[in-house]
Formats: C-alpha cells, sequence, structure tokens
C-alpha cells in the first residue's frame, strides 16, 4: 500500500483545538506543504512528555532535531505529547516545521505512585495513536509524567520500540541517581534507595520498582543512549549490553537570528567582555553551587569578566547570583532556537555537574558554534570534551580546580582561542553531526523493523 506523506519543507506552527473540522484543518495543513508518494518509506511515531515550542530541557530539544533530521531523510515522523500532571485538559493537533504533533494533557484524578507506573488514560491514548497511524516503529523518549502505560499498547499492537534514554528512569525515581545531599549516589536498591534527591521529579516509587519497569519495557527492542556512560550504569544494573545502541545526540546547524532583546544586547557587547556562559540556571544537580563558589575568584583573575547565566531554578541560588551582578547577567528563558546564537558570542561554557549528566545538549550546541566547554568529569560529559583541543574537564565539585580551568582558558592567546575554536567546530561536525545521528537512528529502526 502506498502512503502519501507531508512533504519535509518547514512550515509556521498551527495549533488548535480538537474536533471533526480542527482535524480536518490539520490534514489540509499537511496538504498544503505537498505530497509525495513515498510506498517503501518508514513511518516512525515518537512519544514523549513534552515537546517544542513547549519545553524543559534539552531531551526534548535533541528529540525536535532528531524528528526534523529523520523527515528530512525521508521518514514519516509524527509525535505524541502526552502528560498527566498539567493542570488543565488539552487535546490538539498542531505543526511545528513541518512535524505533526498531537499534545494530550490529562490533569491527575488524584496522583498516586502506582498511576505515575501505569495510567490507563495514557494506555488508552497511545493505543489509539496507533491504530490511526499505523506506525511501522514507536519511539519513545522521556516517560515521567506519562507512566509506562505506551510500553503495554505497543506490546498489544504488535509494534516494535525504540526507547532514547535521556537519564536514568529506569533506575531511579529521581532520574537522576542523585541523592538528598546532593551527591551521586550508589544506585543501590531495597531498603538503602530512599535518600533520595526529592527536589524535583520524584515518581512511581514503588515497591520491587526497578523490576516492574524491566518487566514493562521488556518488548523495547533497542534502547539508544547519547552516552556510553549511561549504557554502562543500566548493564550494571542488571540490562542486557546488547539491546543498547550508542548514538550521539545531533543537532541541526542552521542559527536562527535572535529576537530576545537582552540576548541581543549580549551578543552585539561581547567583542568588550569576557565571556563565559552557564546554561543551568539555578539547578543544584547541574552544579550552580560550584560555579557561586567560584565567581570571587574568577572575578578577580579574569580583567572584563561577564557570566551569563541561563534558566530558572530556585531562589537561594539567584539571590546568591544576583549579588556578583552587573557581571553576572541572569535570563530566565530562552527560546531553544536562539541559544545556540548566544553560544556563539561566548568565550567558554561552563558544564559543572554534579550528577551523572548524561550528554549535555549545551556541549553539542556550545562546540558547533566553536566555543570550547569547561566541564565537570561525570557521566558522558568526558565522552563530549576533548582536554585542551575543544574543552578542559574538572573533578565534580571542585570550584577551585574549575577556577584554573577558566582562568588558563582567558591566559591563552587570540591565536590559540581562535584555533580552539575552529577544532570545537572540526569535532563536532566529525563525531556529533545530526547527519551522522539520523543515519545511525535509521539504520537502528530498520534493525528493529526487520527483526519484528
Amino acid at each position: 500500500m502506498q502512503r502519501i506523506l507531508p512533504s519535509c519543507k518547514p512550515r509556521p506552527s498551527v495549533i488548535f483545538r480538537k474536533s471533526a473540522r480542527s482535524l480536518a484543518r490539520w490534514r489540509a495543513e499537511l496538504a498544503d506543504c505537498g505530497r509525495r508518494t513515498q510506498p517503501d518509506e518508514m513511518r516512525s511515531l515518537m512519544m514523549m512528555n513534552t515537546f517544542p515550542p513547549f519545553y524543559t530541557g534539552g531531551a526534548e530539544v535533541v528529540a525536535y532535531h532528531e524528528a526534523r533530521g529523520l523527515r528530512a531523510r525521508g521518514v514519516e515522523v509524527s509525535a505524541l505529547v502526552l502528560n498527566n500532571r498539567r493542570p488543565s485538559a488539552v487535546d490538539e493537533w498542531f505543526t511545528l516545521d513541518g512535524i505533526p504533533i498531537h499534545r494530550i494533557h490529562t490533569p491527575p484524578v488524584r496522583r498516586t505512585h502506582w498511576r505515575d507506573a501505569y495510567d490507563p488514560r495514557m494506555y488508552r491514548h497511545a493505543l489509539a495513536e496507533i491504530r490511526r497511524l499505523k506506525p511501522d516503529v514507536v519511539h519513545l523518549h522521556n516517560m515521567s509524567a506519562v507512566s509506562l502505560a505506551p510500553y503495554v499498547a505497543c506490546r498489544v499492537a504488535g509494534i516494535p520500540v525504540v526507547n532514547t534514554l535521556h537519564d536514568y528512569w529506569l533506575l531511579c525515581t529521581n532520574n537522576m541517581l542523585f541523592d538528598v545531599n546532593e551527591k551521586i549516589c550508589s544506585g543501590a536498591t531495597g531498603p538503602a534507595c530512599g535518600s533520595c534527591w526529592r527536589v524535583y521529579d520524584h515518581w512511581a516509587d514503588i515497591p520491587g520498582r526497578r523490576l516492574v519497569f524491566r518487566t514493562l519495557t521488556s518488548n523495547v527492542k533497542r534502547f539508544t543512549s547519547p552516552s556510553q556512560k549511561l549504557i554502562d550504569l543500566h548493564v550494571t544494573a542488571g540490562y542486557a549490553r546488547s539491546r543498547f545502541v550508542l548514538i550521539p545526540s545531533g543537532l541541526d546547524e542552521r542559527v536562527t537570528e535572535p529576537k530576545h532583546p537582552v540576548v541581543r544586547q549580549l551578543i552585539a557587547s561581547a567583542p568588550r567582555h569576557n565571556n563565559v556562559i552557564y546554561a543551568g540556571g539555578g539547578v543544584a544537580p547541574k552544579g550552580v553551587a560550584t560555579l557561586i563558589e567560584a565567581l570571587p575568584v574568577l572575578r578577580e583573575r579574569i580583567p572584563d569578566l561577564r557570566v551569563v547565566v541561563v534558566g530558572g531554578g530556585e531562589r537561594h541560588f539567584a539571590a546568591q547570583l544576583a549579588q556578583y551582578e552587573p557581571m553576572v547577567v541572569r535570563l530566565e528563558r530562552v527560546p531553544f532556537g536562539e541559544m545556540r546564537g548566544l553560544f556563539a558570542a561566548m568565550d567558554l561554557t561552563l558544564s559543572p555537574s554534579l550528577w551523572h549528566d548524561n550528554s549535555p545538549t549545551v556541549i553539542y550546541e556550545s562546540l558547533q558554534m566553536g566555543t570550547p566547554v569547561a566541564g565537570a568529569a561525570v557521566g558522558g560529559i568526558p565522552e563530549l570534551i576533548k582536554e585542551g583541543e575543544t574543552g578542559y574537564l574538572f573533578p565534580v565539585g571542585d570550584a577551585a580546580t574549575l577556577t584554573e580551568r577558566v582562568a588558563a582558558h582567558f591566559q591563552r592567546t587570540p591565536l590559540e582561542r581562535r584555533q580552539m575554536r575552529q577544532r570545537c567546530v572540526a569535532d563536532a561536525r566529525e563525531r556529533l553531526s545530526l547527519d551522522l545521528h539520523v543515519a545511525r537512528m535509521i539504520d537502528t529502526y530498520r534493525d528493529v523493523i526487520g527483526g519484528r
């Protein structure tokens, strides 16, 4: 049977509520993109808990670029965005740069850890979308605030599953293997697994959680991960190594002209400063405390220093950062498409994470834009940074060594720093390109479809 597919040409976003008329408009919008017959192409249905333009972090940015890249290669990609924790019910279709998206929010009737693990409403929505679109493969991303119901729906429908892991939710109730003392936990199970950091996400804290999750996800043909560290931690926890594929993330290299007034001002004034950017906001696991500890010495050692902090977070961190204004410039939120232009204007990016950060998107964006990165030697960060060539590594939580790395960078000659920027771009194009990511993902799709 031939499938009539929408073209990959980007179009402006169109959003509207569910109704017979809106569904017709949605289909018409896709038809307006142009139609082409591709009888042999794959059809992929992505599922996740949030997606641009409504997003919370790097995982959603990665999924967006991945979807666009796959569509450009002829894969018919649609997205189903499910979330059971939003306060208001939503059921709407829209397109974003040619990607058809169906977004469903179901407010919690009464949130429980068992419903976190399996929400029958999410099962019904997932199964209905599978039956409507008839995909060749379902590609799952983050499932927190969705539950594991989509895995059951895929099993019932007999559809092979690829699952990209952005963190450690299969192993940990807070997704990060991060404990109440703001340290990396041992990943223990049973009675020893009860001192979780619970400031943000903490879900499905049920008896035998790991066994339940392993059982419900047993139909996943391939887990993909952008870092080897994440794979190793899951294998240590009992998952078969043969089920994992290492696929570094990939992002489109295009740069959007910034519209945010402060971003435009920062870019315009960048030549007058030594610019450092940290895009973790006031979030403890991202290492903001390490940055704050380093600021007094950095201010003394680096002339004309400006530190740009992007992202929201905890108030006490915001108050501490405010003490260093105007050297520190804080931006609560920047449209994801404008971050690349901001990274390009910076001299150095900081990634001082305290947890096993899988493969931070800010590092990909920085290297693509030619900006070296100083990152903590934890999680998948060391896999992205070549010491002294594209950036620097320092021990987790070590503000003194971070300070030394940053100061040493600004002591390099202009020629050395320019050459370092060139190496960043070359390395990103060689190892972290969207084309490479998409090619590997298509190979993975073919592998699981062929084995169905």
